[in-house]
C-alpha cells in the first residue's frame, strides 16, 4: 500500500517539476512538457526501477490502469467547460472550421488506406486516435484511446512521432509556409501589426492555483466533474447491458454533458478548469509512458505511423489552403485552422506573430475549441469507417 501511495505522488508530483523545469530551461521550453514527460516516463520503465517479477508487474499494471482510466474520465469535462461558443464567429471562421475538418478527415482515410496492413493489428484505432487528435489535441487521443482500447504501446508511439512530425509542421508555417499559403490563395487577413505573443500565452497558468479564489473554482470544477463522469459511468454501464461499462458511452456522454454545461454562465466563467484537465492529461500520459515497455516495440511498424501522421498534417494543410481558394476564403484564416487543428489552440498565438495579424488569433482558438468538442465523435465515427471498410 505504502508503495502505491508513493508512486501516486510521484506521477502527480512529476508534471509540475517538469512544467518548472520547462519555464526555466531553454532545451526543455523547446522540447514542451509532454515529450519531456513521455521521455522520463519510458526511461523510469526501462530502467529496472519497476519490479520485473510476473506476478509484481502486473498487479503494477493493474495499478496503473486504474489511474489512466480514471484520469481522461475527469479531465475532459474541466478541459470541455472553458469552450465559450457564443464568441463563434459565423462566416469565414465557420467555413474554415469546416474545411479544415474536412481536410483532416480525408487525409487520416487516404493515410489509412495507404498503409492498410502495416500499422499493425491496431490500425483502425490508430486512425480514429489520430483523427481525434488532429482535430483536438492530446485529451481527444487520450479519450479515444480508452474508448476503443487503443494499447499503451501504440500509444506511446502515436504521442511521440506526432510531437516529431508537429514540430516540423510548425517550422514549415513559421520559415515560409505562411508566405506560400497567401501566394496560393491570393488573399491574406487585414491586419498587419506587431503582436506580443506574451499577451496572449501565459508562460505558468498555474502560478496562482494555491489562492484562495483559484482553490473555490478548482472545487466547483472537481466537484463538476465528478458529477459528470458519475452520471456518464451510469450511461455507460447500461449502455453496456450490465456486462462492465461500455467505454464508447463513457466518453461520448462525458463531451455530450460538458458542452451542455458550457452554455452555463458561471461554468464558462471557470478560468482555470482548462488548465487543470490539462495537469491531468499530463500525468496520463506520464503514467502511460511508465507502462512502455520499449523491448516490446515494433520500430519498423514505427515508421510507417511517423510517416502516417506526416501524410494527414501536411496532406490536410495543403487540402485546407486549397479549399480556401476555391471558397474564398482568406489564407491567413485556412492556415491559423489548420494549426489550431493539428496543434491545439496554445500554437495560435505564434502563428499569429508570424503571420503579423493579430485577427486571427480569435478564430484560431475558437475553431481549437471547437475541435475538442467534435474530436471524438468524428474519430468514433471513422473508427466505424475503417471497420466497415
Amino acid at each position: 500500500m505504502l508503495g502505491k501511495i508513493l508512486l501516486l505522488i510521484f506521477y502527480f508530483t512529476a508534471p509540475a517539476g517538469i512544467l518548472f523545469i520547462c519555464r526555466k530551461t531553454k532545451v526543455f521550453n523547446k522540447i514542451g512538457p509532454v515529450l519531456t514527460l513521455y521521455l522520463l516516463g519510458v526511461l523510469v520503465a526501462n530502467i529496472g526501477l519497476f519490479p520485473s517479477e510476473p506476478v509484481a508487474h502486473e498487479k503494477l499494471m493493474n495499478f496503473q490502469n486504474s489511474i489512466s482510466e480514471i484520469l481522461v474520465p475527469l479531465a475532459l469535462p474541466m478541459m470541455l467547460f472553458g469552450c465559450n461558443f457564443k464568441k463563434f464567429s459565423l462566416g469565414k471562421s465557420l467555413g474554415a472550421l469546416v474545411l479544415g475538418v474536412l481536410s483532416v478527415m480525408a487525409f487520416v482515410f487516404i493515410g489509412y488506406i495507404a498503409f492498410d496492413g502495416k500499422l499493425g493489428e491496431e490500425g483502425t484505432k490508430m486512425g480514429a486516435a489520430l483523427t481525434g487528435q488532429y482535430l483536438g489535441g492530446a485529451a481527444n487521443l487520450a479519450a479515444i484511446k480508452q474508448m476503443l482500447g487503443l494499447g499503451t504501446e501504440n500509444f506511446v508511439i502515436l504521442s511521440t512521432c506526432n510531437l516529431i512530425v508537429s514540430f516540423f509542421y510548425l517550422m514549415f508555417l513559421m520559415g515560409g509556409g505562411v508566405t506560400l499559403a497567401r501566394k496560393i490563395v491570393g488573399k491574406r487577413g487585414n491586419s498587419e501589426q506587431f503582436i506580443n505573443v506574451e499577451e496572449y500565452t501565459e508562460d505558468n497558468p498555474y502560478k496562482d492555483f494555491g489562492k484562495r479564489k483559484s482553490l473555490i473554482q478548482l472545487c466547483k470544477v472537481l466537484l463538476a466533474s465528478v458529477i459528470v463522469m458519475g452520471i456518464s459511468v451510469y450511461i455507460g454501464t447500461l449502455a453496456s447491458d450490465g456486462n462492465g461499462i461500455s467505454m464508447i458511452a463513457l466518453i461520448l456522454s462525458i463531451t455530450t454533458i460538458s458542452l451542455l454545461l458550457t452554455s452555463w454562465k458561471e461554468v464558462r466563467q471557470w478560468d482555470k478548469s482548462y488548465d487543470a484537465g490539462m495537469y491531468l492529461i499530463y500525468v496520463f500520459c506520464f503514467v502511460m509512458a511508465t507502462m512502455a515497455d520499449l523491448s516490446s516495440i515494433d520500430w519498423n511498424q514505427s515508421l510507417y505511423i511517423l510517416i502516417f501522421q506526416a501524410v494527414i498534417i501536411f496532406g490536410s494543410l495543403f487540402l485546407t489552403i486549397i479549399l480556401a481558394k476555391l471558397f474564398r476564403i482568406d489564407a491567413d484564416t485556412a492556415v491559423i485552422t489548420s494549426d489550431t487543428l493539428v496543434n491545439s489552440p496554445i500554437c495560435v498565438p505564434m502563428i499569429a506573430a508570424t503571420m503579423k495579424n493579430k485577427d486571427v488569433i480569435v478564430t484560431g482558438i475558437t475553431n481549437g475549441l471547437a475541435g475538442y468538442a467534435i474530436g471524438n465523435y468524428i474519430g468514433f465515427l471513422m473508427y466505424n469507417l475503417f471497420l466497415w471498410l
